[in-house]
């Protein structure tokens, strides 16, 4: 028992561990079936209709469909949790802003690189319905080849990669605006850090020069090296001041996920080697098709998990093990509440009075 009090702190009844995998089931044996159905269609010559045009399009609507039945079905609870929080957090800093809302904005920032590809592949899509029929049939992977630079190289690819970052940017604005806490401004910042790095590699693919090669590196350098600070000292408060200590900071009590300090410094690791790879990977333009860029998506995934369940942590510490819970407002993804993310300085967290909108 590490005493993480998860349900306080997110403002809600968790969903049993069931639940999640039988979701996480679901989706995936829709995801096979469309990718068998690829395969097995493309055995054959002579096709009068694209496999992979299809099936990708086909897989979009399935999964959108079961994301928003409005029916009592599938998980109801988190899913209409999931799609207001997703609302809330498109339209910010016109909607409440809470913890939870935080953790899914956060995700999101994550998934930036799916952002770009979504509309990236809807371009192609739409360029390859539109292709003239032939006397001969164009495999779609050539198609696709073809038209591949147009879509992928344009001002709307890049402002897509942008997009979850200027969400998070206005929550955090949305809580300055509220708290008048200048962290909540540095925090804004540090999503800011991402629009131009998300230029320079742009203009490094466009126009390709050393100088271009520099710019891209140093706003990765910047961005990076940022987010890992926040993530240490704000996200997780991995550090806390003590002049007995040798270098002037120790590592915070208590450790709630695990006792082993070892498990800490690896963490911190772990987070700064992904953290770089990430910006350089997704900013500095792998190509989109294969195994290479999925691979940096599913890790970085897997980091924002992690970063996740410490982030959580920190704000158990701070909620529950250093005020009393009793006298703190619950934030809901239901409530008006406005962010807890950020109100804390560096030592403890302080809670944000419940305001209405």
């Amino acid at each position: 028992d590490t005493g993480m009090n998860v349900d306080a702190v997110l403002g809600g009844r968790l969903q049993p561990v069931g639940n999640t995998l039988h979701a996480a089931l679901t989706m995936l044996c829709v995801i096979l079936a469309a990718h068998l159905v690829h395969f097995v269609a493309s055995a054959f010559h002579a096709l009068s209709w694209r496999p992979w045009l299809t099936c990708n399009v086909g897989l979009f609507l399935v999964l959108a469909i079961i994301g928003l039945l409005p029916c009592a079905t599938f998980h109801p609870e988190s899913r209409f949790s999931l799609l207001r929080t997703l609302f809330e957090s498109v339209v910010a800093p016109c909607a409440p802003v809470n913890f939870w809302h935080v953790i899914v904005a956060d995700y999101l920032t994550s998934l930036a690189k799916a952002f770009a590809d979504l509309q990236m592949s809807t371009c192609i899509a739409y360029a390859i319905s539109n292709e003239p029929s032939g006397p001969t049939y164009v495999a779609t992977s050539t198609l696709w080849e073809r038209h591949y630079l147009e879509c992928a190289d344009t001002y709307a690819n890049a402002l897509m990669l942008a997009l979850p970052f200027w969400w998070r940017l206005m929550q955090c604005l949305k809580v300055y605006s509220i708290t008048k806490e200048p962290k909540n401004l540095w925090n804004a910042l540090k999503y800011s850090t991402a629009f131009p790095l998300v230029a320079a590699g742009y203009m490094r693919r466009h126009r390709p020069s050393l100088r271009h090669d520099r710019i891209f590196v140093a706003c990765a350098i910047v961005q990076s090296s940022y987010c890992y600070f926040w993530d240490v000292q704000m996200d997780w408060g991995l550090l806390t001041a003590d002049r007995r200590a040798p270098l002037g900071y120790r590592m915070r009590e208590p450790l709630l996920v695990t006792r082993k300090k070892g498990v800490y410094l690896a963490l911190c690791v772990f987070n700064f080697c992904l953290r770089f790879v990430w910006a350089l990977s997704i900013f500095g333009g792998v190509a989109g098709r294969g195994g290479g860029m999925f691979f940096f998506e599913a890790v970085e995934i897997l980091r924002r998990t992690v970063w996740a369940i410490f982030r959580i942590e920190w704000e158990v510490v701070v909620k529950v093990h250093r005020a009393s819970y009793a006298s703190l407002p619950l934030n809901t993804p239901n409530s008006t509440a406005s962010d807890t993310d950020d109100a804390r300085s560096t030592d403890e967290m302080l809670p944000i009075k419940e305001l209405d909108d």
